[in-house]
């Protein structure tokens, strides 16, 4: 019988591993690319060990992906995640001011969860609660006792397996495996506790093939290293395990990746930026490798015979200011005389080197840019401002899963609390116009001279910009322009608000006001 070893890895894990590790390997930034070794930074044919450490630990790297994707992550989060008034009972409500049990709200749980989504092409949930002491008899008492539902982000890395089955015409999750490695002080050290956490619901298929699943129950095991005559061995022991009471195992995806039929494997959505990022990388240290062995002029003694020291090898030769070097002829030559010269290489190589550096940046740029637009076609950096204004963008898309997926995390929250409300979550998608020209607001000015849209509409497109605070308060405000003495005259010589009657005659002067539609001073009709 094979032995127990709950932490063994799925064939889909093992796919998505690699790629998780080199964008780990991204984010931790220098010290993490240049601990990877030839993982990214491979050595040249022929290239001495001590050479290529000596390159390793001084390699270079800019770290331009992290830069793309925090400004991507950054995007639905310029407001606040919150819940829709009305939508949520109030102990859903307490529970959003405290997704975590750590005293983060749901808007920074959600930024977090956003921002490992994008770059892993999925990230999970785990909506778990404490269990409930004998004590409790109610809601009231599990409350007392801080009993409560709480939110675990789990990384892709740490869910070794998944596996779904479709039941009931919805695909749902039968069987998931989480490490739990974590570090306990120990005195006044610490030691690593390696736990994995199962979660199973057994699936039946009945003759047509339609699956069913039973109820849904956890497992926890502990890895426990005992010795064995001259040897140790390790063994995983049961610790926890028990049922799931709301029915259903309590984990959800949140996926930005394309995902490859009948599988957890995805096409992440930014591997292209990612794997620029590592060729960019290459790129530099090669640009410096080449800097360092050419860019540096070489002293030449032609003619001269060198110094020999004691050790019978010629002796090296004083470089620098306050320095003379004395260049006599030969030993056996008396015609003929020496001279110092120094040799400088040509520079074309490092300067076709660094060009491929920059190119290899601006295409890494543009790759980052891709999911603000609705083509990812071939970009320049012209046409992606103006792609970046369409609609249906790859960001908005993810934006409004995450939407979904934090409606679900809170709808199995409530099962946790017995709650029979609904919650809905606003997330904000409206990035287009943060990539708008200058002329937004003169578009809009000129529309309403044109009285082709309200002055409500003008009003709420400027709030929409945050050009207006979002306390802006349009009929206050208009008291205040009447109380001012300025009359708004629209297009066709009518007042607005503001004014006196509609065919009132114009103020000296107000023919060119009443054209632009900007105000005028009623009693001489000067422009402000």
């Amino acid at each position: 019988m094979a032995a127990l070893n709950p932490n063994n890895p799925s064939s889909d894990y093992n796919i998505m591993a690699p790629y998780w590790a080199m964008i780990d390997a991204i984010l931790d930034g220098t010290p993490a690319m240049r601990a990877a070794g030839d993982k990214y930074l491979p050595k040249f044919d022929g290239e001495s060990n001590p050479d290529y450490e000596f390159r390793r630990k001084n390699a270079k790297f800019t770290n331009i992906y992290r830069d793309i994707v925090e400004a991507l992550a950054a995007k639905p989060f310029s407001k606040e995640v919150a819940l829709v008034d009305g939508s949520a009972s109030s102990a859903i409500q307490e529970f959003c001011e405290d997704v975590d049990g750590r005293g983060n709200h749901l808007h920074v749980f959600a930024a977090t969860l956003f921002f490992t989504g994008i770059n892993k092409a999925v990230d999970w949930i785990l909506i778990d609660k404490p269990p409930v002491p004998e004590a409790a008899r109610s809601r009231q008492d599990e409350a007392s006792l801080g009993v409560r539902p709480y939110w675990v982000g789990i990384p892709a890395e740490n869910l070794v397996a998944v596996y779904s089955a479709v039941i009931g015409g919805q695909e749902q999750i039968v069987h998931a495996r989480i490490l739990e490695n974590t570090a306990v002080r120990d005195g006044y050290g610490e030691k690593i506790t390696n736990r994995v956490r199962v979660f199973n619901r057994d699936v039946v298929y009945d003759a047509d093939g339609i699956a069913s699943a039973g109820p849904p129950t956890f497992e926890l095991y502990e890895e426990v290293v005992q010795v064995a005559g001259s040897s140790m061995e390790s063994k995983w022991v049961l610790v926890a395990s028990g049922p799931i009471s709301i029915g259903v195992i309590p984990l959800i995806p949140f996926i930005t990746g394309r995902r490859k039929s009948g599988s957890w494997c995805f096409n992440p959505p930014m591997q292209d930026a990612a794997y620029t990022q590592i060729e960019h990388y290459k790129q530099e240290n090669a640009l410096q490798y080449a800097a360092d062995n050419t860019a540096f002029p070489m002293l030449a003694g032609n003619g001269v015979t060198p110094m020999i020291g004691r050790d019978g090898k010629p002796m090296p030769v004083p470089v620098g200011p306050k320095r003379v070097l004395y260049a006599p002829p030969a030993i056996g030559d008396s015609t003929a005389h020496g001279e110092w010269t120094f040799i400088e290489p040509s520079g074309a190589s490092l300067t076709f080197l660094a060009e491929q550096v920059k190119a290899t940046e601006r295409q890494l740029r543009e790759l980052g840019r891709q999911p603000l637009t609705a083509d990812t076609g071939n970009l320049t950096v012209v046409t992606t401002v103006f792609a970046a204004q369409k609609g249906n963008t790859a960001i908005q898309a993810w934006a409004l899963n995450l939407k979904d997926v934090l409606e679900r995390a809170l709808q199995i929250t409530c099962l946790w609390l017995a709650d029979s409300t609904e919650p809905e979550v606003s997330v904000y998608t409206d990035f287009a116009i943060e990539v708008e020209t200058d002329r937004a607001v003169d578009v809009l000015l000129a529309m309403r001279a044109n009285k082709d849209i309200s002055r409500e509409a003008l009003i709420n497109e400027a709030k929409r910009r945050d050009w207006l605070s979002p306390e802006y308060d349009a009929d206050e405000d208009e008291e205040l322009i009447a109380s001012e003495g300025f009359v708004w005259r629209a297009g066709d010589g009518s007042q607005m608000p503001g004014g006196t009657a509609p065919n009132a005659e114009l103020p000296s002067g107000g023919d060119t006001a009443n054209k632009t539609g900007r105000p005028v001073e009623e009693n001489d009709g000067t422009e402000t």
